[in-house]
């Protein structure tokens, strides 16, 4: 076996890995958007991304390349941030899910007391005149 082919292997190895990569992320970004704990915006960033890795993946099992360890270097340090980022914007986005929450919440509140006030103030002029 020569290094020409030890060099394909890798690259259809790191190909391989790339595919799983993006159906990997594809898969938590819909897990983690089915549970609400990702908002419809990040879905869709994370569906381009997983997209373009999956791509990615397939060109780099078809093509190959010839700087092997360049590319691979910068592969994982991409995978890596992408994990990263992945694991920032799920919890942003279950921040503001919970943000958005507590603001409903608080505005029925504050309705309620509203409600409460005015009730008060109707029992308050009944008793002055009677």
């Amino acid at each position: 076996m020569g290094i020409f082919e030890v060099m394909l292997d890798m690259w259809f190895y790191l190909g391989l890995a790339l595919v799983g990569a993006g159906i990997l992320i594809l898969t938590a970004a819909f897990f983690r958007y089915a549970r609400k704990k990702m908002s419809d915006g990040f879905m869709m960033v994370w569906f381009a991304i997983s997209i373009v890795v999956f791509l990615l993946g397939i060109v780099l099992m078809v093509a190959g390349y010839s700087s092997a360890i360049i590319v691979t270097v910068v592969a994982t340090v991409g995978a890596l941030l992408l994990l990263i980022i992945f694991v920032v914007s799920s919890m942003v986005s279950e921040l503001m899910m919970k943000v958005r929450e507590l603001a409903m919440q608080v505005a029925l509140l504050n309705q309620e007391n509203d409600m409460m006030l005015q009730q008060i103030n109707k029992l308050k002029e009944s008793e002055k005149d009677a």
